[in-house]
């Protein structure tokens, strides 16, 4: 029994320290919270000097609408009175004092937007380093959620900063303005004004105290179905074979509802604290009508206040709302915050997903030298994983052929990632190696094919000159030629100029493989990594593709994942993947 119990008080004692980690450290905590908010305003930092603009001329929007309705109030007391020159002046004061206001306005929402897209620009500049291979950083953010961060949180950010920005500075002065006039024409209507504003910080608060949940799993939501619609649009050939595409559209359906769910939920939310806000204002609004009337109808005296006149009081009530206005906004960028906070959290987490200290990549080889690989003890294990996916330990000489055979799934594609540089090896260390170098893989230093070849809504010629931008005529033809490619431009319309894609004329897949070949050709890069590049080929575009590849990489180094048996016969070396080790072969002879 005593045992039993030792037990129990050591479970509980557990949990509470877990719970209190939790509470401190957690994604809830307030030191997280703390976290997020520093760094969602760290991300305003590009646009800040727009910002202050906008804020600067937000307040001077502010001033000047106060003129305006001054104005006005002085322009009415003159009709009453029957004062031509002080109808006449009221009107151009007004007048001015519109256009005035109009204008600031204007410029200040100009000034908040180029604000807004320097945040953006500059979060999608991150998100794109940290997504692509650059700057020795890898990423294993999926496709849907780096598009939706690239397109959607980027903006949710900025959107926010341009709001809540130009409010910080503009708000003080403005809210200090209104019953300062009003203060200086008559004073009870200021202190009234001053205490039914006392009830707005209460309605801030409640704008946003279920907002952060409401965003939380909006965020959730809308994260899961852009990975099924994705996943969907990916395997739609398969579905249809299965004739499992009704099933996945219920999916597809059930992860629209749940999103649909959320954000009407975060729109009830903003509904309510609008609604909240506007009774607190239309109250204040009222109460100082009510005075302001009762005033000039003389059955309200305040003593030792001066006395209310048409001017001072249509004034204290023009001005009323121009008192509040920055409040509403603040409202308003209150319950924004939440979402850009999710969504900063989002991008956070995808920035700065490559640990402190990972190094630069190194100065890419010379063309001119031929390029080895060495995998020294090379382990690598997904996140998760309880083994390792692939163990490597091998020398792939400079200038020779290097076929790689195993099982769907044995890892061919992640040990042809891992040279590239695209991953980084759980552990011992890849290195290419030339007569004068031995460095780290270097971004960018290598040719990959793929058996996915990407065309784009663009001419023959385009779609050849991504591997190099500045390359010369004579570059693309050397690029064609060494691909094979001749036969295949004679018979296009308007041969390099002939445009392919959506509208454009098609190509085989053989045809789209060699345009990739001809891509890889122009980088002039002296290390080709190829993942099965004659997957679905037939047996004559598959001798099209071999020998295009052969012409295009004479003196390069080869290493090439594939299953075809005349592709890896074309190998100086073969390295077969079993069980996740990689073991020599030899070589394959045809028959």
């Amino acid at each position: 029994m005593t045992t039993n119990n030792a037990n129990k008080a050591n479970k509980a004692n557990e949990r509470k320290a877990r719970d209190a980690r939790n509470e401190t450290s957690g994604p809830g905590s307030a030191a997280q919270r703390l976290d997020d908010d520093a760094w969602l305003t760290a991300c305003a930092a590009p646009g800040r000097r727009w910002f202050g603009l906008a804020g600067t001329l937000q307040a001077l929007e502010t001033m000047v609408t106060i003129t305006r309705w001054g104005a006005l109030a002085w322009l009415a007391q003159g009709v009453l009175e029957r004062a031509v020159t002080q109808e006449t002046r009221g009107l151009a004061v007004f007048a001015v004092a519109s256009a005035l206001a109009v204008g600031a306005g204007w410029a200040a929402g100009a000034l908040a937007e180029r604000g807004a897209r320097a945040v953006a620009t500059d979060l999608r500049r991150r998100l794109t380093g940290a997504l692509l291979p650059a700057a020795g950083r890898t990423s294993e953010t999926g496709p849907a959620e780096a598009a939706w961060a690239m397109v959607d949180l980027a903006d949710d950010v900025a959107d926010h900063h341009a709001q809540a920005a130009p409010l910080r500075r503009s708000a003080p002065l403005s809210m200090l303005a209104v019953p300062a006039v009003t203060a200086a024409v008559h004073w009870p209507a200021a202190l009234v004004l001053v205490l039914t504003t006392a009830l707005l910080p209460l309605n801030m608060r409640l704008a946003g105290l279920f907002a952060q949940h409401g965003a939380d799993r909006q965020l959730g939501a809308t994260r899961h179905l852009n990975a099924v619609v994705l996943d969907s649009f990916r395997g739609m050939r398969t579905l249809r074979e299965l004739g499992a595409a009704g099933r996945r559209g219920r999916t597809v359906t059930t992860a629209a509802e749940r999103l649909n769910k959320a954000t009407m939920s975060v729109l009830r939310r903003a509904f309510l604290s609008g609604m909240i806000m506007d009774v607190v204002i239309t109250f204040s609004l009222a109460v100082n009508a009510t005075y302001v009337g009762l005033s000039l109808l003389g059955y309200v005296r305040v003593p030792h206040a001066p006395q209310l006149t048409l001017f001072s009081g249509l004034l204290v009530l023009l001005i009323c709302p121009v008192h509040f206005a920055p409040m509403r906004a603040r409202a308003a960028a209150f319950h924004e915050r939440e979402r850009a906070t999710t969504a900063a959290r989002a991008i956070r987490d995808i920035v700065t997903d490559t640990p402190a200290g990972t190094p630069r990549p190194a100065a890419r080889p010379g063309l001119s030298e031929p390029v080895g690989v060495s995998l020294a003890a090379v382990r690598f294990r997904y996140g998760g994983a309880d083994h390792d996916t692939i163990r490597a330990d091998a020398e792939l000489d400079p200038g020779t052929w290097t076929a790689l055979t195993g099982p769907s799934g044995s890892g061919k594609s992640t040990l042809l990632s891992l040279i590239a540089g695209l991953r980084r090896p759980t552990g011992g260390e890849v290195r290419w190696q030339t007569l004068s170098v031995r460095q780290p893989p270097a971004l960018g230093g290598c040719a990959w094919v793929g058996q996915q070849t990407v065309l784009l809504d663009a001419t023959v010629r385009d779609n050849i000159r991504l591997g190099r931008p500045d390359a010369t005529e004579r570059h693309i033809r050397r690029a064609v030629d060494a691909a094979g490619l001749d036969a295949v431009i004679e018979r296009l319309p308007e041969g390099l100029n002939t445009r392919l894609g959506e509208g454009g004329w098609g190509v085989s897949t053989g045809e789209a493989r060699r345009i990739a070949i001809a891509r890889a050709f122009l980088r002039g890069a002296r290390l080709w990594l190829l993942d099965e590049p004659t997957a679905h080929l037939d047996a004559d575009s598959e001798r099209a593709v071999v020998a295009a590849l052969r012409r295009a990489t004479e003196g390069c180094t080869v290493v090439v994942a594939t299953h075809s048996f005349p592709l890896a016969a074309a190998a100086d070396t073969v390295l077969v993947i079993e069980d996740g080790r990689l073991h020599a072969v030899g070589s394959v002879n045809a028959p």
